[in-house]
């Protein structure tokens, strides 16, 4: 994560600023790859959502509950950020329940960031951004519940971000 104050990347003072995946959301939660627990990017990133997939995989199998999940594999045979999100939209109700645990904490995350910070724009990148205004459609209604001053301030404007996927990338390069 990140943002620009006045046109400029706003990195702190030693240059690590904005690191907004490791706000802790769940004390004591899922292991994050920094090494905190319960950090927004343990639950809310592509590899979040593939571990909840896997999860809810193993859970199927181990109950001899049915799912599409598996038929949604990539062509390798693994979870992709992908799978969850095509087999709901087979109709799989195992797959809905992943992408929604998913999603409420995604917009937990943003709307702690709205409230914080109030920007005019937030815009969401990552592997996930690829489910482009179908992620909107879902997340936007949970993050305007949570966000401060609703019909009293200006709301911030939630969209995907344009780069998609490659944003960081090519904002390195540009950097």
């Amino acid at each position: 994560g990140g943002f620009v104050i006045d046109n400029r990347i706003y990195s702190g003072f030693n240059f690590a600023g904005g690191e907004l995946g490791h706000m802790v959301i769940q004390v004591g939660g899922r292991l994050c790859g920094c090494g905190r627990r319960g950090c927004w990017e343990a639950y809310s990133s592509a590899t979040a959502l593939i571990n909840m997939t896997n999860e809810k995989i193993l859970m199927c199998r181990n109950y001899g509950k049915p799912t599409r999940l598996t038929d949604c594999l990539d062509p390798e045979g693994h979870v992709s950020g992908r799978t969850a999100f095509d087999a709901m939209k087979l109709g799989d109700e195992e797959a809905r329940d992943v992408v929604n645990e998913y999603v409420m904490y995604l917009a937990n995350g943003i709307a702690s960031i709205i409230n914080i910070f109030q920007p005019e724009v937030l815009s969401i990148g990552g592997g996930i951004s690829g489910e482009g205004e179908a992620l909107l459609e879902l997340v936007e209604p949970l993050v305007r519940r949570q966000q401060y001053g609703p019909g009293l301030v200006p709301l911030t404007r939630l969209c995907i971000a344009e780069l998609g996927n490659n944003a960081g990338i090519i904002g390195a390069a540009n950097l």
